[in-house]
């Protein structure tokens, strides 16, 4: 996995994964998979630009609700959104995911960039969202990978 910084606030990341533009796209979109791998979190969206994407779920005992709107999206190739989390009452607090999708030498690479926005909190957004990527994206691979072994 790559890591890149860029700006104060934003954080880039990067994976290699065994398997189709396809296969990752319906893991990146597919509720039931998303819960195996985005912290037992559904996807919910009719993926249009304009429309609400909302994950949600439960770890533990702690209800996790993370909401924004799809701002851009080209199956198999590109997913922008915006997602705030449901408990955060900074007005700044929103940030704005970029997912691309390449298609490389039989496996796809999946970057991911955040920018976890401004003001108070950021900093504490940003260390969460530097980790929280890697889980995502290294759970994202394991699952993919698994379904084309």
């Amino acid at each position: 996995m790559k890591t890149t910084i860029a700006g104060n606030h934003v954080v880039n990341k990067s994976i290699r994964i065994k398997g189709t533009p396809a296969q990752v796209w319906d893991a990146l979109t597919n509720p039931e998979k998303t819960k195996e791998y985005f912290f037992n979190c559904e996807v919910i969206s009719d993926w249009k630009p304009g429309r609400a994407i909302t994950f949600k779920g439960h770890v533990m005992s702690k209800k996790i609700e993370l909401r924004g709107e799809i701002l851009a999206i080209e199956p198999e190739r590109l997913l922008q959104y915006t997602l705030k989390n449901s408990e955060d009452k900074h007005p700044d607090s929103t940030s704005t995911v970029t997912d691309r999708l390449e298609y490389q030498n039989g496996e796809t690479v999946v970057s991911i960039t955040d920018d976890v926005g401004a003001g108070d909190g950021a900093e504490t957004r940003y260390e969460k969202s530097v980790q929280g990527w890697d889980n995502v994206l290294n759970g994202l691979k394991a699952l993919v990978e698994k379904k084309t072994a």
